[in-house]
C-alpha cells in the first residue's frame, strides 16, 4: 500500500517513520523529507511506496493515489513549547555553521519574545502551524503572516483535515501505531521507538541541555494567540479520530487526552 507520512515537527512523527521506512524496499522510500517533491516528476513520484516528510497540503497533493494517509498532531501550545526549546537546545556552533535562524533566534529571545517575533523563521514555524500545513503555502505571506481571515482559514483546514485515513497524537502513541500497523498489516513493535526526547537533548551532538521557564500569564496569552486556530483543528481531530475508532478502541480506555 502506497503511504504518505504527512510530518508535522515536533509531534513524534520522526518515531513512525523510523518505524515505518524499514518496511518498505529502500528503492520504494521517497528520499525527500523537506516538502521539496517539485523536484521530482509525476514518473518518478509513481515509483516510490513511501513518503514522509514536512509537508504542506499543495505539496500532498501532488503525491500519486492511491494513497494511504498519516497526520499526527500534538496538543497544541505543548508542540510550540518543545518547539521552542529543542531550536534553544542547539548549540551555538551548529547554528552558525548552519546558518539556523529559528534556533538562533530562540537562544537570543526569552519565551514571550520569541512568540511575539515576526520574523518568518520562527512565525512559519510557530504561529498555527497546523492551519498553515493545512491550507498550503499559497496562503503563508512574506512575513510568515496568513493571508486569510481566522473563519476562512479554519473552514479550509478543516475541511482538509476530514480527508486524512489516520490522524494520531503524540499524547496517544500506542494507539497510533496500534491504528496504523493494523491498516498496514504489520506487527506491531515490541516496544515504542522515541526518536528523540528533550530530557536527551545534553546527551547528543550540538545539543544542550536547556531550562524551561514558567508560564506566566502574559506568555499563556501569547500561547492562546498562536495557537487560536490550531486548537480548534486539535479539538477536531480528536473528534473524527474518536468516532472513527474501532468499538473494540472505544472500550479499551484509550481515547486521546
Amino acid at each position: 500500500m502506497r503511504t504518505a507520512l504527512f510530518h508535522i515537527p515536533k509531534t513524534g512523527g520522526t518515531s513512525l517513520h523510523d518505524f515505518l521506512a524499514p518496511h518498505y524496499p529502500g528503492n520504494e522510500v521517497c528520499p525527500e523529507r523537506f516538502r521539496n517533491f517539485e523536484r521530482f516528476s509525476p514518473e518518478q513520484l509513481e515509483a516510490y511506496s513511501y513518503f514522509s516528510a514536512h509537508m504542506d497540503y499543495d505539496r500532498f497533493r501532488r503525491l500519486p493515489a492511491p494513497l494511504y494517509s498519516i497526520l499526527v498532531l500534538r496538543e497544541p501550545k505543548a508542540r510550540v513549547l518543545s518547539l521552542y526549546y529543542f531550536w534553544r537546545a542547539h548549540s551555538w556552533r551548529i547554528i552558525e555553521a548552519r546558518e539556523l535562524e529559528g534556533p538562533r533566534l530562540a537562544r537570543e529571545l526569552g519565551l514571550l519574545d520569541f512568540l511575539r517575533c515576526r520574523a518568518e523563521d520562527v512565525a512559519s514555524a510557530a504561529d498555527n502551524y497546523y492551519a498553515r500545513c493545512l491550507l498550503g503555502r499559497h496562503w503563508t505571506g512574506p512575513q510568515g503572516e496568513l493571508k486569510m481571515a481566522d473563519d476562512a482559514a479554519l473552514e479550509a483546514a478543516l475541511n482538509h483535515l476530514s480527508g486524512f485515513d489516520t490522524i494520531g497524537f503524540t499524547e496517544d502513541m500506542p494507539r497510533l501505531f496500534h491504528d496504523v500497523t493494523s491498516r498496514l498489516g504489520i506487527a506491531m513493535p515490541a516496544e515504542l521507538p522515541w526518536a528523540r526526547a528533550s530530557r536527551s537533548y545534553g546527551e547528543l551532538p550540538d545539543m544542550e541541555p536547556v531550562v524551561r521557564e514558567e508560564i506566566t500569564p502574559e506568555i499563556d496569552a501569547e500561547l492562546d494567540r498562536v495557537t487560536r486556530l490550531d486548537r480548534v483543528i486539535y479539538e477536531e481531530a480528536q473528534r473524527l479520530s474518536w468516532q472513527s475508532a474501532p468499538d473494540a478502541t472505544r472500550g479499551s480506555g484509550q481515547q486521546p487526552e
